[in-house]
């Protein structure tokens, strides 16, 4: 007795049959005769599957499901193979067992070079008006009729299964054995595109079939190589998809047969610009992807052969996705996609957001009960412009100071150009040509110094309009006289651009008139205002030292307020993220203003409440908190929850987030975590004050501060 059976004459039926072995449910595999070269004792099946191989009549098979009494019989031939089905139909009606056809999802085929026909006789008049080799492609069963219609038969080519039964055929109909392709599919598009070339073929007669028929990869190669297509019909019955009958199967049997739906994500490094700078693995990501994103420009050479969206940004990416994820349920459950980024994924890159979103979106997709589910996210490098810059000029770049300008962003400028003085070559992604255009007039302006600088545009690298643009001082210190550059012209063309500032003096005496970037900023350095507090700097220097960072951190000041805390630590640190969270609108703008006054570039503000918006931010490795408004044990849940092995340290003024201290020190309020090596102080500070010819101390409020690491409770 089996509890299934299943007639199996395509790529998902033997996918079905798989499955079914996977879950131990006794079936019956009938085997269509296409499929005898494939036993499917060898796909993995499972010993709960039993495959037949014999053919046998309406009649025959009836008495044969009776005996086997199946709960119920699913149809997987050929789409084609209408006679087949109608007798598994019948047999199954006449052993009252519960019948259903599988249709397997079809490809709508792209419409250059695609000529569409309902049957053969409407094709073969159109064919014998052509000139050129044709590759059938489209079974044996007709082979008679081409090979009869005038002036077709010693132009054809006949791919057919390495069977004898295809052999026969060929010989009835006249076909020479050097025009026979026997090759078992199917096929991936390398292997289409090399028969293409090989025979010279310059039509390519089809059936409209299954994506895992290679239907697909097959168009795709006709695509690429200008070979006309003719596709002959579309599916001639009803049936149900894949993923419904498994549904369907799973109802019967009260188990879950549901597929695991497989998602890979390749972050993909472009290079500068031209296809022979994508590195193979690079190259071979892209080939494997079913879908493509990036920008217009990224995407727009594989429109013809992929299925192609204008979007590199995570929130615009993700919707995409789901969409796939959705239709992979009714047919390949391993959804391919790729995203092409410019240059290098580690070089000013969108990755670094879309990883971030990607993985929330995996977090969130595992948690959910849409059903199974696993992701990969992986990322191939790419050659920078800067690389290439540097290549092109015979240059090196290991000890140059190499960052991005944006001509909207006035701290990026500001930093540019302070360092340029200091710095023997600066090396620089740029925006566009305005970007070079007000370098060029920096260094016009720094007269008398004007002769140690070099400056060096290059213009759409690896492209065929490349050009290296060269506005040299006394002495550029570059690569050899191969390295070819030209005079700057009057008018510079738009486009892509990467600079290099070579300086043959550099100086620190800049340096040396900068402020002094040290813990300890006077409040009255801070821009304030009315109703908005502001620590006091000795509370500050002292909950700043408890948080005891080591770079590379990312650092949330929670209830920034003025932002004197997020902005004394974005002017120490160089190598970390700080977030200033604000709820309060003109609070958070105080704090861009003094971002922008005493040049915290490291410091992002965030408008909102926490702990609600820490969901959207990256995990923290430290936090300092400094206004909860009554959430101080959810701000600290959540904390943990992202970052379980973090440093917080918490400062209170009033005597209600005190309290909550005592409460979080003795443990009476239950949490998943516990706290590790905490310090508890109490600071009293009293300050100087004139009073007449005397000065007397004024005591100020005492100010408590808890420094703690996370730990997870035992059992939790």
């Amino acid at each position: 007795m089996s509890e299934i059976c299943i007639f199996v004459g395509t790529t998902d039926g033997k996918r079905l049959a798989r499955r079914l072995g996977a879950c131990e449910i006794h079936t019956t595999a009938f085997v269509a005769a296409g499929f005898r070269d494939q036993a499917l004792e060898e796909a993995g099946l499972g010993d709960s599957v039993t495959v037949l191989h014999d053919r046998m009549s309406r009649e025959d098979l009836a008495r044969k499901l009776k005996e086997l009494a199946p709960k119920i019989v699913v149809d997987a031939t050929h789409p084609y193979a209408l006679d087949v089905s109608e007798d598994i139909r019948e047999a199954a009606a006449k052993a009252d067992i519960p019948y259903i056809r599988m249709k397997r999802k079809t490809t709508d085929a792209p419409d250059r070079k695609v000529f569409r026909f309902r049957d053969l006789a409407e094709v073969l008049p159109v064919l014998q008006r052509t000139a050129g080799n044709i590759l059938v492609t489209t079974g044996v069963d007709t082979l008679e009729a081409y090979a009869s219609a005038e002036g077709l038969k010693e132009r054809l080519y006949i791919r057919i299964r390495p069977e004898e039964e295809a052999f026969r055929a060929c010989r009835e109909a006249g076909i020479p054995k050097e025009r026979i392709i026997a090759m078992q599919g199917p096929f991936s598009m390398e292997m289409n595109r090399a028969t293409i070339h090989a025979y010279g073929i310059r039509h390519l007669v089809t059936k409209q079939s299954g994506e895992s028929s290679g239907f697909t990869e097959k168009i795709i190669a006709a695509q690429e190589t200008e070979t006309a297509v003719y596709m002959i019909g579309e599916e001639a019955e009803e049936g149900v998809p894949y993923a419904k009958v498994l549904d369907r199967l799973g109802e019967i049997l009260s188990v879950d047969l549901r597929d695991t739906i497989t998602v890979t994500v390749s972050l993909v490094g472009m290079g500068p610009g031209e296809k022979g700078c994508l590195t193979r693995d690079a190259e071979k990501a892209i080939r494997e992807a079913d879908v493509l994103f990036g920008t217009e420009q990224l995407v727009e050479p594989y429109r013809a052969t992929k299925k192609t969206y204008p979007y590199d940004r995570g929130d615009d990416v993700l919707p995409r996705l789901e969409q796939l994820l959705q239709e992979a349920r009714q047919g390949d459950p391993h959804v391919r996609a790729a995203v092409l980024l410019n240059g290098d994924t580690g070089f000013y890159s969108g990755s670094t957001g879309l990883i971030f979103y990607l993985t929330n979106w995996r977090r969130r997709m595992l948690l959910s009960d849409t059903g199974k589910f696993k992701m990969q996210i992986r990322t191939f490098p790419g050659i920078s412009s800067i690389q290439m810059m540097a290549a092109r000029l015979q240059d090196h770049w290991e000890k140059a100071y190499v960052s991005q300008l944006r001509g909207d962003d006035p701290e990026e400028w500001q930093e540019v150009v302070r360092h340029l003085p200091r710095e023997k070559r600066t090396y620089l992604a740029v925006s566009g040509v305005e970007d070079v255009e007000r370098l060029r007039k920096w260094i016009l302006k720094e007269d008398p110094e004007r002769e140690k600088y070099s400056i060096y545009a290059g213009y759409q690298l690896t492209l065929p309009e490349e050009r290296i643009f060269a506005d040299e001082g006394e002495r550029p210190g570059l690569g050899t006289e191969d390295a070819k550059r030209d005079p700057f012209p009057d008018i510079l063309p738009k486009g892509r651009y990467t600079v290099m500032i070579r300086n043959s003096e550099p100086s620190f005496a800049e340096a040396e008139k900068e402020k002094q970037v040290l813990a300890g900023i006077s409040n009255d350095e801070f821009l304030q205002e009315k109703g908005i507090p502001i620590s006091r700097e000795e509370i500050r220097t002292l909950a700043i030292g408890k948080l005891r960072i080591t770079e590379p951190a990312v650092i949330m000041d929670i209830g920034s307020g003025s932002g004197s805390v997020a902005v004394e630590l974005g002017r120490i640190l160089k190598h970390s993220e700080i977030y200033a969270i604000e709820k309060e609108p003109d609070r958070a703008e105080l704090i861009r203003k003094n971002i922008h006054h005493l040049s915290a570039n490291r410091v992002t503000v965030v408008e909102g409440e926490a702990p609600e918006i820490l969901k959207d931010l990256p995990k923290p490795t430290h936090a300092m908190i400094r206004g909860a408004d009554g959430k101080l044990f959810l701000i600290l849940q959540e904390l943990f929850r992202k970052s379980p092995n973090m440093r917080v340290v918490i400062v209170a003024v009033t005597l209600e987030t005190k309290t909550e201290l005592a409460q979080l020190l003795s443990g009476i309020v239950p949490t998943e975590y516990t706290i590790l090596e905490p310090e508890y102080l109490e600071i009293n500070v009293s300050r100087n004050r004139k009073t007449g010819r005397h000065h007397a101390l004024a005591a100020e409020n005492p100010v408590s501060i808890l420094s703690f690491r996370f730990g997870r409770r035992p059992g939790a």
